[in-house]
Parts: C-alpha cells; structure tokens; sequence
C-alpha cells in the first residue's frame, strides 16, 4: 500500500489538490520572440486588458449607486458625480478607460495585420479578437444612453435609426434594439442589461478563448521563420515588462481623468453630463456618435437617398457589412501569409484601410469649418482639410515604410490617398471620387502583375 504524502507548503498543499506542477512548468519554459516588434507589439494585448479589468472594477463601482430608470438614471450619475466622495473620479476613469481601450484595441489588431500573426494555426485567435472588438464597440454603443441625458438621448435615436436601412429585417432590429418603435425608457432597461450583464458575460468568455488560443499557440514567430528565434522567458522577464507597461497605462489614465474628467470636448469624446434628455424635445444640430462610430455616421451622409435602384443608406450599410466580413475572413484571403511568405497587398491594406478610417472620421469632426457652421461651404472648408491631412499623415507613413522596412506596394493605401485627394482637393463627389480611384487602383494592380510576370517569362526564357 503506497503511503500517503505529506505536503508542507502552500505549494504543496495546492499540488495535493489541484497538480499545478505541470502549469508550473509550462511557464518557467514558456518563451516570447525576440526582435524589434516583440518589444512594442507584443505588449498590446495586455494593455487591452488592463483597460476591460479597470472597466469591470470602475462599472462594479458605479453599480453601487446607478439606478436605471426614468425619474433615477440622470439624477443617480449627477449625485454620483457631484456628491459621492471622489464619484467623479470613477466615473472620468471609466470613461477614459473604455476610449483608451478601444484605442488600444485597434492598434493591436493592425499589429496583428502588419505582422501577419492571423496566419495558420491562428486564425481563431484573429476570429475571437475580432468577436471582442464588435463587443467593446457594442459596450461603448450601449453605455453611452445610461445617463440618460440629452446628448446621449438624441445620438442614440440617430444611431439606432440607421438599422432602418437593412433589407427585409431592418424595422425588426429596430424594434428589438428599441423595445418599440421609438427610444424609450425600454431602450434603456435594454441597453442596461446589454451593457452589465450580456456584453460582460460575453467579453469574459471571449477573453478566456483568445488567451487559451495564445498561451496554447504562442506568440507568432515573423514572416519567413522556420523555427524559433532566441525567446525571452515569458515569466517573469516578459511579465514584469507587461506589468511595467500597466503601471504606465495607470498613470496615463489617472492623469487624464483628473485633468480632463470629461473628456476633450470633440465630438464622440464628450461626457459631460449636461441635461437631462426630454423625448418631447427637438434634436438640437450636431449630434453626433462617439468617435469610433464617425466613420459610419459619416458615410451614410456620403450615399445619396438613392442609388443603383436602392436606397442610399441600404447601399452604405450593404458596403459596410461587406468589409467587416471582408475583415473577418482575412486569415483565409491572404494566401501567401498562409504559406509563410510576405504579403505587401494585405500590408498596405492595413494603411489604406486607416487612412480611409482617418478621412471620414475627421469630415465627422468638422475640422477647418468655422464653428457651428454646417452649410456646404463650411462642408467642403472640412473636406481640403480633412484631405490635406491625410495626404501629410500618408507621407510620413509611406517614407518610414520605405524606408525603414523597404515596403514596394502602395496601391490600396495610395488609392486611399488618391479618393481622399480627389474629393478634398478637386471638389468630386465622394461616390464618384471612389470609383475613379477605384479603377486607378485596378488598373495599376493589373499593370503590376502584367510586368511582374513578363519579366518572370524573360528570365525564365
């Protein structure tokens, strides 16, 4: 009869238990890549979820005092923010939080893009980023009505009333976003629910998937590389450095919320409180959604009423929904990562695809127009504007590509360039600026492989 073992230690007493040896030794022999990307790319991913955690604690916070209802939500944040001991704080945390992760949660899945770290066998951690991302939009999109104020109010009725434009199940999702025809106090026991208790249970679980699929998987080695370069050990040389970048993030946002506790005032990065929201009252000029959802907001008012037999905003949300599912599928579209080699068009995707984001959002600002001017003078002051700094922002991009990385293909980031150009500059419609660089891009992609191939033939002959 084997006798039984005493345990002497935490350790041991847990290793009696659970056998956490095996875990144990999975990180003292888990390694990280060594290079120039894992010093700065590499850590995304955690400051993403340092962001979600400092969410979670701030919201559990907020919780205690937040009441959701017609006569309770304004007044409980208003009590929250002016007669709760440092209530304010919290709330500013959250606030700045939720953007700073959303921020952060973009920059790493264009990481992910350039590095090509969605290649086999990481498609589903690509897939379950992706899920997390509509997710933390769906946060942002759903707690933006809690305070029950005027801005929030009307940006939610226009928000909401975009889902009118979907074919067939349009007024159906309307209905059940809205719980009923029109934003009501339904709408905000829905999205409450929606923003504590579904969307977290939801974040959680996706959270748990992507972080298996990485820790099992491991971090991506680059483009090329057939074994393992030289790693660092992930415990505790990578984890202290993780933890290093968190105290950083912790400072950044501490300061943020003290000294700008409601945000800076542009439109989508704005929660102060204001009044509250009156169903009866007319929509005031300007609302507009937070700042991550400008890019749609303003597209839809780039589609005339109607277009090609459809109704404009049908077309618009036709095309988005085409690029999100475009976006989702990458792994599968890019070919030459899925065998190990660069792929420069789906690089130069990932710019084409900012600097596309990067005008819309801007025109959505109104940058250049005189203040509070929404005529179409004041709109095509805000389209140069908008254009010249997307032309500035896409030279000094395409100069570091070039020369820091030896980057050669620049069609789908320079037809970007050219629409925005096009439409800023030269004064054509947006529709028909993107189709004339369209075409450009289609032409030069053709030409590219036409000599690409003959001088393959020659050396070949």
């Amino acid at each position: 009869m084997k006798p039984a073992r005493t345990s002497t230690g935490l350790r041991a007493w847990l290793e009696d238990r659970y056998q956490l040896e095996p875990l144990f030794q999975f990180l003292s022999h888990k390694e990280v890549p060594i290079g120039a990307h894992s010093m700065v790319w590499y850590f995304l991913g955690g400051a993403t979820l340092f962001f979600f955690a400092i969410q979670i604690a701030t919201g559990i916070l907020l919780l205690m005092y937040y009441q959701a209802g017609e006569a309770t939500s304004y007044e409980s944040i208003r009590y929250i923010t002016t007669k709760v001991p440092f209530g304010w704080l919290i709330r500013s945390i959250h606030c700045w939080s939720a953007h700073l992760m959303i921020v952060s949660l973009v920059i790493h899945m264009f990481s992910v893009l350039v590095l090509k770290a969605y290649r086999p066998p990481r498609e589903l951690t690509w897939v379950s980023g992706y899920l997390l991302f509509a997710i933390s939009l769906g946060f942002g999109f759903s707690g933006y009505l809690l305070p029950w104020n005027e801005l929030a109010y009307f940006a939610t009725v226009v928000g909401t009333d975009s889902v009118k434009s979907v074919p067939l199940v349009g007024e159906w999702i309307l209905e059940v976003l809205r719980g009923g025809p029109d934003v009501s106090i339904a709408t905000l026991y829905r999205f409450f629910a929606l923003h504590v208790v579904i969307l977290p249970l939801a974040a959680i679980a996706l959270i748990g998937s992507h972080l298996l699929f990485v820790q099992r998987q491991g971090m991506a080695l680059p483009v090329g590389s057939t074994k393992a370069p030289p790693g660092m050990p992930f415990f505790p040389s990578f984890a202290v450095r993780d933890l290093l970048l968190w105290l950083g993030c912790l400072l950044v946002l501490l300061s943020l919320a003290v000294f700008v506790p409601y945000g800076p005032g542009l439109p989508g990065v704005d929660w102060e409180l204001g009044v509250k929201a009156d169903p009866l009252m007319p929509a005031y000029p300007g609302i507009k959604p937070e700042w991550y959802f400008l890019w749609v907001y303003q597209l839809l008012k780039e589609f005339p009423p109607h277009l090609l037999g459809l109704e404009g905003p049908q077309l618009c949300l036709l095309l988005v929904s085409v690029l999100m599912v475009f976006w989702a599928a990458i792994p599968w579209l890019d070919k030459s990562a899925r065998n190990n080699r660069p792929s420069p068009m789906f690089t130069d995707l990932a710019f084409a695809a900012a600097y596309f984001l990067l005008f819309l959002t801007l025109k959505a600002w109104d940058i250049g127009a005189p203040e509070g001017a929404h005529d179409e003078a004041a709109a095509l002051i805000t389209a140069r504007w908008s254009a010249w700094a997307v032309l500035a922002v896409a030279a000094v991009f395409s100069a570091f590509r070039a020369i820091r990385h030896g980057h050669h293909y620049y069609i789908l980031s320079l037809a970007a360039v050219l629409h925005a150009f096009g439409h800023g500059i030269l004064g054509f419609s947006y529709l028909v600026a993107g189709a004339s660089t369209a075409a450009i891009a289609l032409g030069l992609a053709l030409a590219g492989g036409f000599f690409s191939s003959t001088a393959s033939a020659e050396r070949n002959g």
